[in-house]
């Protein structure tokens, strides 16, 4: 194998370790410097492909300064449903990105 396979192996495997890195960074600062709040589950879908199952809950939320944030939510069970309410905990600098902490 030539050269340029392991360049393109090693960025691809730097990407995701970046990605990896950055978003257990993020759930980390939700989790210790999150602020709580109720929210409703808005949507629930599955994003897979036929034969594999990719659940995605979107919630709706008001923010501390009053915007209203319809976002993901993070570490959702996929037996969520539209119009459930749930508390969660937002951070101010990531707010499309919820974590749940209770099912209401």
């Amino acid at each position: 194998m030539d050269m340029k396979f392991y360049v393109i192996w090693a960025v691809f495997l730097a990407v995701c370790l970046t990605i990896v890195l950055v978003s257990k960074r993020i759930s980390r600062q939700i989790k210790e410097e999150g602020i709580e709040t109720t929210g409703v589950i808005s949507s629930v879908t599955d994003a897979g492909q036929p034969d594999e199952i990719d659940i995605r809950v979107q919630v709706r939320y008001r923010t501390e300064d009053g915007e209203e944030i319809e976002g993901i939510l993070i570490n959702a069970p996929d037996d969520l449903a539209p119009g459930q309410k749930v508390r969660i905990k937002y951070h101010p600098r990531y707010k499309m990105n919820a974590r749940l902490i209770e099912i209401l």
